[in-house]
């Protein structure tokens, strides 16, 4: 939900660094995302403050940067540990080249204060349920460890970030929060990192503890907008009912930005004007790539639900996006124009147009996994092509995927109506709006002209 200038809170980061802290290791947290510090920057804070033990965390494509760090900063002398869920998967694969004290395989809330009084105490590591290091030419893995019992009591430590410095362009100027209601997901899509980490597990907090943060992030942290950052909180009706209604009662002046499905919204439809009034201004529908290789009725029948969904989450005054995928095995320019027709049809507020990155970690993995051209893990951000087309090469792919963004911009309908208009970051969102058809039996043409003005829209 934003470009390449958001800084979004570290939400990981504050739990692990809330959760060390209470358990009595002094912490100091850099966010090197926000800060916009490179290798070389970040590795002079570190040897500034000195510590025991560092600890990094980063994502699929930020982990070769990751390691480099490592690298440098074990090389003085210091302990280095490193966690997330690349980590979790990969450390048979980086572990023994040495850059790397420690794994933390799996959720880090409990493991990492164990393990840093562990080391502290000079003990022994392999007794640390949870964690993985090199022992000469082995890998070493400790005994897994449970998933946490609750996830309400969670420690943080917001204190340590640089809180006035998160924000989206979505609401420019507006403070930025982060929260997370549940872990894991239901769904089981098969790129889904969270479907992987939590092997579709999905544990979700009370609405109780849910809207007290809220309120915590309002009142002293002084956010404007909250993302959710967990891809299913809508995921159980009842309850996410229940959360709407504590956050009414609550009347904390904040808009939040969430993650839910088609069939959500669609079950939902009916009170969407209460997700609305309760401060939900803008709904990312998350979408498995798998999706846009459907077939025959089960096309027909998700185009009609997701153009439904999209209008439905309009005519409630809430600005939607959602991710078209390009990239795939048998990707042509055909089906490139199917796809960019696709976009179109659901008639999105901001519609993206990633390629398919298959995760090795991942059950897309088994499926995409021998189209991948490259292991160089910086690549796999979903803007540089990885998998290689039967028909195409790899810079038509990237080169597609830029014009159906700007193609998908150059054929927007104008949405400014007379009446109530409010400006909703980039997008105008209006709370009636003329109608739109429910049911599309057959995809329209593309529409734009293949020459329109290539204007990116932000990427995920």
């Amino acid at each position: 939900m934003g470009d390449p200038t958001d800084a979004w809170p570290p939400l990981s980061l504050v739990h692990l660094a809330g959760a060390a802290r209470e358990e009595g290791h002094a912490c100091e947290v850099v966010d090197a995302l926000a800060l916009g510090l490179g290798i070389d920057e970040v590795e002079r804070v570190v040897q500034g403050l000195r510590p025991d033990v560092l600890c990094v965390t980063a994502a699929t494509p930020g982990f070769p940067a990751a390691l480099e760090l490592c690298r440098r900063v074990r090389a003085t002398g210091c302990t280095t540990v490193i966690g997330g869920v690349h980590a979790s998967f990969m450390y048979p694969e980086f572990l023994p080249a040495g850059d790397v004290d420690f794994a933390v395989v799996g959720e880090g809330e409990e493991t990492l204060p164990e393990l840093l009084h562990c080391l502290a105490a000079g003990g022994d590591p392999a007794r640390v349920a949870g964690v993985a290091f090199a022992l000469g030419n082995r890998v070493i893995r400790t005994a897994a460890r449970p998933r946490l019992a609750a996830l309400d009591p969670l420690p943080k430590a917001w204190d340590l970030l640089p809180v006035s410095r998160y924000s989206w362009s979505g609401r420019p100027g507006a403070r930025l929060g982060a929260i997370v209601s549940s872990r894991g997901c239901p769904r089981r899509c098969a790129s889904c990192c969270p479907s992987a980490q939590y092997d579709g597990a999905w544990r979700t907090r009370s609405v109780d503890a849910v809207a007290y943060e809220l309120a915590q992030l309002r009142r002293e942290q002084g956010v404007d907008v909250v993302g959710f950052y967990d891809p299913a909180p809508t995921a159980d009706a009842h309850r996410f009912a229940r959360l709407i209604g504590r956050i009414l009662e609550l009347d904390l002046g904040l808009e939040i930005a969430i993650w839910s499905s088609v069939p959500d919204v669609l079950r939902d439809e009916a009170v969407l004007p209460t997700w609305r009034a309760a401060g939900v201004t803008h709904v990312g529908i998350c979408r498995d790539p798998a999706e846009d290789r459907l077939e025959g009725p089960e096309r027909v029948r998700a185009l009609s639900d997701g153009r439904r969904a999209v209008h439905a989450l309009r005519a409630a005054g809430i600005a939607c996006e959602t991710s078209f995928w390009l990239g795939f095995p048998d990707e042509t320019a055909a089906t490139v124009e199917e796809t960019l027709g696709r976009a179109l049809a659901w008639d999105p507020d901001t519609a993206r147009f990633p390629l398919l990155t298959p995760l090795p970690y991942t059950r897309a993995w088994r499926t995409y996994g021998s189209h991948v051209v490259t292991r160089d893990y910086r690549l796999y951000n979903q803007r540089d092509p990885i998998v290689k087309p039967r028909d195409m090469e790899l810079h038509e792919v990237a080169e597609a995927s830029e014009r159906c963004s700007g193609r998908f911009l150059a054929g927007r309908p104008s949405r400014v109506a007379p009446g109530d208009v409010r400006r909703a970051g980039p997008w105008l969102v209006h709370p009636v709006e003329s109608a739109v058809p429910d049911r599309l039996d057959t995809e329209p043409p593309a529409g734009s002209p293949e020459d329109a003005p290539v204007r990116p829209v932000p990427r995920q």
